[in-house]
């Protein structure tokens, strides 16, 4: 039986299924690649082979800084990921393609109780606070709004 390389199994992996470009594909294999590397794994295949859903995600989210940035969670959703569940699907499909090796690879269960892409991605970049009195602010403009609405109902007075 002759062994395909990656590019062939993404390719058909792509056509089947479109919900994601093959950028996301080589992202999570070399994110998963790169962690094996870091010294954690002893040259085993220790992220892909005995990690949680949960140790996964957190190897991707950390590469998505490494690599991109503030600009982390445009990428990622340019490539069709708006979230841990769709991370999820991108690695159990190429767990599935015996791509990431033999064990488990996590559960779709385990990615869906991934973290907040904007708290994993835009909140890291953002000034103290930014995030919190940007709700605070979105609040005081729909009080805001309510407040002139019933004013402007007050009937004028009559002549």
């Amino acid at each position: 039986m002759r062994k395909r390389n990656f590019a062939s199994i993404v390719e058909e992996i792509c056509e089947r299924d479109g919900r994601y470009v093959d950028e996301a594909y080589y992202f999570v294999r070399e994110a998963l690649h790169s962690t094996e590397k870091g010294g954690k794994s002893k040259g085993k295949r220790r992220m892909t082979s005995a990690a949680s859903g949960v140790e996964l995600l957190e190897a991707l989210r950390a590469h998505a800084l490494r690599e991109f940035g503030p600009m982390s969670k445009l990428v990622l959703r340019e490539w069709g990921i708006r979230n841990c569940s769709d991370l999820g699907d991108v690695i159990l499909t190429l767990a599935s393609y015996g791509v990431l090796g033999q064990a488990s690879a996590g559960t779709r269960k385990d990615f869906k109780k991934g973290f907040s892409f904007t708290s994993a991605f835009v909140k890291p970049f953002c000034p103290a606070g930014a995030i919190r009195s940007a709700g605070k602010r979105k609040a005081g403009q729909t009080e805001a709004k309510a407040g002139k609405t019933g004013r402007a109902k007050k009937k004028a007075p009559a002549a």
